[in-house]
């Protein structure tokens, strides 16, 4: 992810960078653009050895017998790769191993040298000059139902059901589908998520209002930054300042007695990086450090995007930055509902992200399982060994589910628990409230989310670390030993 903004990113391209016409191959390369962290851009890059241009358009026996040509296998490899980096906001942890799995089922063998916005994919063939390609594109979280098809494609890859060719075509066809929901219905989605997430920010009435008021607003510009490009760049500062103008100059939220940060949070979750944060310290844990890097920095610098926002609107609105304070509430909530806040909080997540309808249920309930026991052990023993513990409770209860062929992937099972656990809305709180002239809660605040960082993430990679090891082994004995 290149930045918060990149949710919302829906651009088609790159659905065909070859396209065959005529028997002939003709090899469109997109415009180039300047990559940075608040660009959405892909491009592809072909270089190769000699003699791979005629791979690439090859004809003859192989072709008429409909067998697998060295192109058609370097064509499904390529999309594949750029497929799963699109969709890599959450990590690339899986990206390499995927493609060369599938590559094995094809007969060749690939690597992939992976950063945050690219790939270095090789391939090598038994008869035939090895491929390379580069491979550039800006990953984003804004179709998840995409993540999970992608899964059963590659598993009938893997199982000899779909060859190079046909799978190639279903790649084209899954890039090129719509979205499954209409504008309004993701506009609602944006609204339930906020509304969904604001009794556990602060379980009163109030919250709850401003919530579903600020998040109307929020989604309005999220959904407007979909069709504007400019708009889509400047999302991460220009979301915050409408929010912020409507809450400091409409809605008075710098008069309310919890401070007018715990009322914005809700509507800005959609935006706050905190799931980025924890899957960069995640990458660099198991040893993918230039990828972690690079997607820690842009979390961090999307968080003061978002900060500097809020601050511009405090300011234009005259309010000032002294009213960034915060305050605690005493709850104003019935403990039931903050018990079923998470069904909508899911259903938004599920409407805003293009997820699944079927997959509601599964990241429902793993939903519930994180939170509930990082509520219970937090009680216990404290926040930060109670967030570890659901992390990992969460990491393996979602490996152990992915294992079966027709349940979604690890990421989009996890996906409701991640946010539920997260602590950006922490981090935010603590940048804004240290400008407002409050150090000893705005540095209060970056201590825990610090903390709980790095608790969630090492929970994680506790939990996933022993399904993962399981899942190879019987993949071991299951693949035949190529000869």
């Amino acid at each position: 992810m290149l930045a918060a903004s990149h949710r919302t990113a829906k651009e088609r391209v790159g659905e065909d960078a070859e396209q065959v016409k005529g028997g002939d191959e003709k090899v469109s390369l997109h415009a180039p653009s300047l990559l940075s962290v608040i660009s959405a851009t892909l491009t592809v890059g072909k270089q190769s050895s000699p003699g791979v241009t005629a791979l690439m358009t090859a004809t003859g026996e192989h072709e008429a017998a409909g067998e697998a040509t060295a192109g058609d296998i370097n064509r499904l490899l390529v999309r594949l790769t750029r497929f799963l980096l699109r969709h890599s906001a959450e990590g690339a942890f899986e990206l390499r191993d995927t493609v060369r799995q599938v590559a094995d089922a094809c007969g060749a063998k690939a690597d992939v040298l992976a950063i945050a916005e690219g790939a270095v994919l090789t391939v090598r063939h038994r008869d035939h000059a090895p491929y390379a390609v580069t491979v550039r594109v800006s990953p984003e979280l804004a179709r998840l139902d995409l993540v999970s098809e992608g899964k059963f494609l590659v598993r009938r890859v893997l199982t000899g059901d779909l060859g190079a060719r046909a799978a190639d075509r279903a790649l084209v066809a899954l890039d090129r589908r719509r979205g499954p929901y209409p504008a309004w219905l993701r506009a609602l989605g944006v609204v339930l998520f906020a509304v969904g997430f604001a009794p556990s920010v602060q379980a009163t009435w109030t919250e709850i209002g401003y919530s579903a008021a600020l998040g109307a607003v929020m989604a309005v510009v999220f959904l407007a930054a979909e069709r504007a490009s400019v708009l889509r760049i400047l999302l991460p500062i220009a979301g915050p300042i409408a929010v912020g103008l409507v809450a400091f100059g409409l809605l008075h939220a710098d008069r309310q007695p919890g401070g007018p940060m715990i009322l914005m949070v809700p509507a800005l979750f959609v935006l706050i990086p905190g799931d980025y944060l924890c899957a960069a310290t995640a990458e660099i844990a198991v040893g993918q450090l230039t990828p972690g890097a690079v997607r820690l920095a842009q979390a961090a610098f999307t968080l003061v995007e978002i900060a500097a926002g809020i601050l511009i609107a405090a300011e234009v609105s005259g309010a000032g930055t002294a009213s960034l304070f915060e305050a605690t509430v005493p709850r104003g909530l019935p403990y039931w509902l903050i018990v079923i806040s998470w069904v909508p909080f899911v259903l938004g997540m599920t409407l805003t992200f293009s997820a699944r309808v079927r997959d509601m249920p599964w990241i429902l309930a793993l939903t519930y399982l994180a939170w509930g026991v990082q509520l219970g052990v937090t009680k216990w023993v404290g926040p930060d060994a109670g967030t570890f513990i659901a992390a990992g409770l969460l990491a393996a209860a979602a490996g152990f589910l992915e294992l079966s062929p027709e349940r979604p992937p690890r990421i989009v099972l996890i996906l409701g628990g991640f946010f539920a656990l997260t602590v950006g809305s922490l981090a935010l709180r603590g940048l804004t409230t240290l400008d407002g002239g409050h150090p000893i809660q705005g540095f209060s605040d970056l201590r825990d989310a610090i903390t709980q960082t790095a608790a969630l993430t090492l929970g994680l990679v506790v939990g996933a670390v022993p399904v993962q090891a399981a899942a190879v082994r019987r993949r071991a004995r299951r693949t035949p030993t190529a000869g």
